[in-house]
């Protein structure tokens, strides 16, 4: 299925699975199930619970398929479906903060849910990845070690002979660049919507 298709392909889609055709359905999972999936993998850390949500958002959408509007774009609405799921795992299986990196999380989903509209979001990951790009080799290195590695602070502070409060600070000044950058490439269309 091309995910391209014309809006009213889209239309025909839901009204044909709203009446029950289990291809017109599997149709729009194929369509979109690339997208939500990634909007859950930037959300969670294990890939098993990206899959699990994902089945989970359009198994609910299939039950509620009668409440989407087909004179709009399915995507708005799969989206709310994976928000509200997100929020009920995050709800169960919140997890025990080790360290900060519960703040760049906070941060870059705080700044992405403003673009979460469409295919914003997916321009918003590309200007993150585009951002990174832009950080001089120590301070990426710092963030990966950090937020992608998930070295506890002290060892980070250790490792560079330096406090752990500077090390801290010094980390919230990038995720403080980080989401000005993502802003800046969103609002001066350096970054265009895939």
């Amino acid at each position: 299925m091309n995910p391209t298709l014309p809006a009213d392909d889209e239309a025909r889609l839901i009204r044909a699975a709203q009446d029950r055709d289990p291809t017109a359905f599997a149709a729009l999972v194929l369509r979109h199930q690339r997208r939500i999936r990634s909007f859950l993998a930037v959300r969670l850390r294990h890939h098993h619970d990206v899959e699990d949500l994902t089945q989970e958002v359009f198994v609910t959408a299939f039950r509620k398929i009668d409440q989407c509007h087909s004179d709009g774009p399915m995507e708005p609405w799969l989206r709310r479906i994976a928000v509200n799921l997100l929020s009920n795992h995050r709800r169960k299986f919140r997890a025990t903060p080790v360290g900060h990196g519960e703040e760049l999380l906070a941060s870059l989903d705080q700044r992405i849910e403003t673009y979460c509209e469409g295919d914003r979001e997916v321009a918003a990951l590309d200007a993150l990845q585009h951002c990174l790009g832009e950080v001089e080799d120590s301070s990426r290195r710092l963030l990966q070690a950090r937020y992608e590695q998930e070295v506890p602070m002290e060892d980070l502070a250790r490792q560079l002979g330096r406090k752990a409060s500077a090390v801290s600070m010094q980390l919230h000044r990038l995720r403080i660049a980080l989401g000005n950058c993502i802003e800046s490439k969103l609002q001066s269309g350096t970054i265009e919507p895939t």
